[in-house]
């Protein structure tokens, strides 16, 4: 009872949050602080694709609702790579970062349906405690990336250290 009261305020929270994220952007936008339209794109699709998910959660096959899951962070992947490419601009930190946990997020939902679905394990293991974790933290991250707009754990600064560091090996 407990644990799906707090799984239920746990999603709602961070359904708000990818909802503020956008207005937030959409703010900036609109009194031109920031000018990123895929930014405000971006967070507008992860909110979209969140809030679907999350209220339709009901209506999913229970056993398959990590599967679905899964094809609902692929598709709003998808979705912001098309915008990207339409708007034909640079990712910024923040949809960066949101790429990062989106896709960290599928695998975790997909290994969860071979788990528990395709292996019929039932018994909670490491990969039950890393998604668990793995899955909030992302999602707190891109909330936080989307909304600050930073590079808040340094991931894009050590990418580009190791880029410098393997183009200066190569000549």
């Amino acid at each position: 009872m407990l644990t799906s009261n707090l799984a239920l305020y746990l999603g709602t929270f961070i359904v708000w949050g990818f909802l503020m994220s956008f207005f937030l952007n959409l703010y900036f936008r609109c009194i031109s602080v920031k000018t990123d339209n895929l930014l405000v794109f971006c967070s507008f699709a992860i909110f979209c694709s969140y809030f679907i998910s999350d209220h339709l959660y009901e209506l999913f096959d229970q056993t398959e609702v990590y599967k679905t899951w899964s094809i609902y962070d692929f598709v709003t992947l998808c979705i912001i790579y098309i915008g990207q490419r339409l708007l034909k601009t640079k990712a910024s930190p923040g949809v960066i970062y949101t790429y990062i946990g989106l896709s960290i997020n599928t695998l975790l939902f997909l290994f969860m349906h071979l788990d528990i679905v395709i292996f019929k394990n039932t018994t909670p293991w490491l990969l039950w405690d890393l998604y668990s974790l793995g899955v909030n933290v992302l999602d707190f991250s891109m909330i936080v990336a989307l909304i600050v707009d930073r590079d808040i754990f340094g991931i894009i600064k050590l990418f580009n250290y190791v880029k410098r560091k393997k183009a200066l090996n190569l000549k």
